[in-house]
């Protein structure tokens, strides 16, 4: 396992369980217990952890915090390939779609880059401009105001063109799936977004790797049963499995 891949998977362990020993992490990755607090002092060079003795736990963040595009991106991206895959599998030739801002969003636009005669609608910059669509798609960028660092327009030209479409289906991220609040994100002007993103569309689908669930963040954006499907990762914790069984929430695990 080369040194970033070691750390990356470093990273995961602690977010997965909030925390971590030095003698768990060396296990987990195969290398020696010097190795990793060398790792450990890194990632906490980069805010990505706080050290503590023997180990190190997730730093505490507000509910409004909000890791920089760049920074989700290099999280859990075998995650969020198969999410986008298999996301991608329920839109037909033809349709027309919206795609919410983020990293996992991103990999179900790559998986809808072969299909013919879409129609693809999105508030993110790098989904609008980063891959090559069939030359039969058509995409559509929302007007709107330029997020800085997160490539993302926002504001009322956002919404308004949002509530000027009909959709056949529209495929959100966002920051916290929580079984009472439902999905929440950081900031109220995306929030607002994608409440609009569920309205404009037929059928709307949630895109979530396993860590976001668990957690709440500032603002409420739908409950879960305002998604006719959610996928997830194998990382999903039996716990939360059972409790989406429980709520007959449909979800697919990737």
């Amino acid at each position: 396992m080369l040194p970033a891949e070691r750390r990356q998977r470093i990273l995961e362990l602690i977010q997965h369980s909030g925390s971590a020993t030095v003698e768990e992490l060396a296990e987990a990755v195969g290398s020696s217990s010097s190795t990793v607090r060398r790792d450990l002092d890194r990632l906490a060079a980069l805010s990505l952890v706080i050290r503590t003795h023997g180990g190190a736990v997730l730093p505490t963040h507000s509910t409004a915090y909000e890791k920089r595009y760049t920074e989700k991106r290099s999280l859990r991206q075998h995650e969020k390939a198969r999410i986008g895959k298999a996301a991608a599998e329920f839109v037909q030739e033809g349709e027309t779609v919206i795609l919410d801002s983020g990293s996992t969003t991103l990999e179900v636009a790559r998986n809808l880059a072969a299909k013919k005669h879409l129609t693809i609608i999105t508030n993110d910059l790098f989904i609008a401009t980063e891959i090559t669509y069939h030359p039969s798609t058509t995409v559509i960028v929302t007007g709107g105001i330029l997020r800085p660092g997160f490539n993302v327009v926002v504001g009322s030209a956002t919404e308004s063109f949002l509530m000027s479409v009909h959709v056949d289906k529209s495929f959100l991220g966002g920051d916290a799936v929580d079984f009472d609040y439902g999905l929440t994100n950081a900031t109220l002007s995306e929030a607002s977004v994608k409440q609009l993103m569920i309205k404009a569309a037929r059928e709307a689908y949630l895109v979530v790797d396993h860590t976001k669930f668990g957690q709440r963040a500032l603002a409420k954006v739908a409950d879960l049963e305002s998604f006719k499907l959610i996928v997830t990762d194998h990382g999903l914790s039996p716990r939360f499995a059972a409790e989406l069984e429980r709520r007959s929430l449909n979800y697919l695990q990737v």
